[in-house]
């Protein structure tokens, strides 16, 4: 038995859910109703695996940087690209590695990414992680800061997001000899967000 429902009173949704006949589970999820549309590119691949997305508020660069480059040699990840937001210590990253979802979960767990962006795919139904891609409100969209670099390339990497990247932020990322080759478009999503995402 599946169930899942939300309500909105005074800006702010609530949440029950409940999974199946062996487990009950009520969660109440209390945020201010986002208002503010845009739309963003979506981790998922067409094969069910996932490239690395990572949100982070509050960190510098260099901070960005050390915490990159030492999961890149934990996890044996290829290069990553960073976009700098319009917000101080506001930065977006992507890895074009391809994992499970649940493996794609444990790496992102393991960094300073924003808590609520590392949890997305497990609180909301759309098994996937979202970034922004398009302004919003008065802010303008992400734009591509840089390239922290890898000298290890053995992941599959996803041909669709690679040119993506190349195409909406003019990355020039070269094809590599292990991407999938599923060139169809990176998923798209309109949503609404908080006036500060």
């Amino acid at each position: 038995m599946r169930y899942y429902h939300s309500i909105s009173l005074f800006g702010r949704s609530f949440s029950v859910k409940i999974v199946n006949e062996k487990v009950f589970n009520i969660s109440f999820l209390a945020v201010k109703k986002p208002s503010k549309e845009t739309v963003g590119m979506t981790s998922r691949c067409r094969d069910g695996k996932h490239v690395l997305f990572f949100d982070f508020d509050g960190l510098n660069v260099d901070e960005i940087r050390e915490e990159l480059s030492y999961l890149q040699g934990y996890y044996g990840l290829s290069d990553f690209f960073v976009f700098k937001n319009d917000f101080e210590d506001s930065f977006h990253a992507v890895c074009l590695d391809k994992f499970t979802l649940y493996d794609a979960i444990e790496i992102i767990s393991n960094s300073s990414a924003d808590r609520g962006f590392k949890k997305a795919p497990i609180l909301f139904r759309q098994k996937r992680w979202v970034l922004r891609v398009a302004p919003k409100g008065n802010r303008k969209k992400p734009i591509f800061f840089g390239k922290i670099a890898s000298k290890v390339n053995n992941n599959q990497i996803s041909t669709a997001h690679r040119l993506f990247l190349n195409y909406h932020y003019g990355t020039n990322i070269p094809k590599k000899k292990n991407e999938d080759g599923l060139d169809a478009s990176v998923g798209l999503c309109g949503y609404n967000t908080g006036s500060n995402c």
